[in-house]
């Protein structure tokens, strides 16, 4: 954290600290508004996945200057990526490439007692399956999050020889445009292999690949399905809201007797559009989650993605604030399988891990 903390006072970077839970820090970049962390004694480097390039001076300049927003942690962006980031589906490789203005884009920071507030205004060009422009305004708000084990019975069991953590962002986006362009909030956060993705769901249904097919990486596991998370072999998969349940979760392989879990809680509603499209399925709509597991050529990391409510004139709405919650805990890996049994509904026991 503090090799973190001296590049960004090197580069001239402004950033917050926020306390998240006893002895746990993140920090937010006003650069690009990315979170890092969570620190700790135990966790120095961080439980999310950050580049190298962060903590060497003269490599984050390189990226500040190269405007790249791959800078590691949390980060939320303005979807659908096949609206705003591909100009061309047919040829979606070639054509992929995130608008400077959302990432790392311009922002105002603000933080009032216990909060973080990331502020950003801009002007969007739509392809693909709407032309034109949409004005965005987004707010986005960063608070402290309370363990949402602490009313249960059996709380003082569940976390003996756990730490937890955690965090939430209310995320406040407003539309306008006069044509029929859609927007949501989308967020996404990096997240260190090797390790298992679970996804619990009311109905089990493999999802749907956007690039380089999941194959084996995806497994039916209890009541949803698992993804092994490993950063050499690319592929992105996504999964319809009708099946979720709004959580979904992550569980490291034990490096030196110690694990972590992560979960993210956010307000899955199947009544909502969700536009995100597969590059090559036009009209195919209604994915709340996605997941990315990269080759390794970016880095090495995964990504935990989840669509937030869609707004834009054909939805009838051009405003809408959804809360996206990431709980964090930090334990032997036993231990943090009983967590994810009262989380998720999932113990990590069966099928490959």
């Amino acid at each position: 954290m503090q090799k973190i903390l001296d590049t960004f006072e090197h580069c001239n970077v402004s950033y917050e600290i926020l306390e998240i839970g006893e002895g746990w820090n993140i920090v937010i970049s006003q650069h690009g508004g990315h979170v890092f962390g969570p620190f700790s004694q135990q966790y120095p480097e961080g439980v999310f996945w950050i580049p190298e390039a962060v903590k060497m001076p003269k490599e984050y300049q390189k990226l500040i200057d190269g405007k790249i927003w791959n800078t590691g942690g949390d980060r939320v962006w303005i979807g659908p990526e096949i609206q705003f980031n591909i100009k061309d589906r047919t040829r979606f490789r070639e054509t992929l490439d995130t608008p400077k203005t959302i990432d790392p884009g311009i922002f105002r920071m603000e933080r009032r007692g216990e909060c973080v507030t990331l502020m950003q205004s801009l002007d969007l060009p739509s392809y693909n399956t709407v032309t034109g422009t949409v004005h965005i305004e987004f707010i986005r708000t960063i608070l402290k999050a309370l363990n949402p084990l602490r009313k249960l019975p059996d709380y003082d069991i569940l976390m003996e020889s756990v730490s937890y953590c955690g965090f939430e962002q209310v995320l406040d986006l407003t539309a306008e445009s006069s044509q029929q362009i859609y927007a949501e909030s989308w967020d996404l956060l990096q997240i260190r292999p090797t390790g298992c993705l679970y996804i619990p769901m009311y109905q089990v249904v493999r999802g749907t690949d956007h690039y380089e097919p999941a194959g084996t990486h995806e497994y039916l596991a209890g009541c949803g399905v698992a993804l092994r998370i490993t950063g050499d072999s690319r592929y992105k998969i996504a999964y319809k809201s009708a099946a979720l349940t709004g959580r979904f979760g992550y569980l490291a392989d034990e490096k030196d007797g110690e694990s972590h879990l992560i979960v993210i809680n956010y307000p899955n509603n199947p009544s909502a559009m969700y536009s995100e499209e597969p590059p090559l399925a036009e009209g195919d709509t209604g994915y709340s989650i996605h997941v990315y597991n990269d080759d390794g050529n970016s880095g090495g990391f995964a990504e935990m993605e989840c669509n937030l409510q869609t707004i834009g004139r054909p939805t009838g709405l051009n405003h809408s604030v959804d809360r996206v919650t990431k709980w964090i805990y930090t334990g032997k890996r036993e231990d943090l399988k009983r967590i994810a049994g009262a989380l998720l509904g999932y113990s990590f026991e069966g099928g490959r891990r």
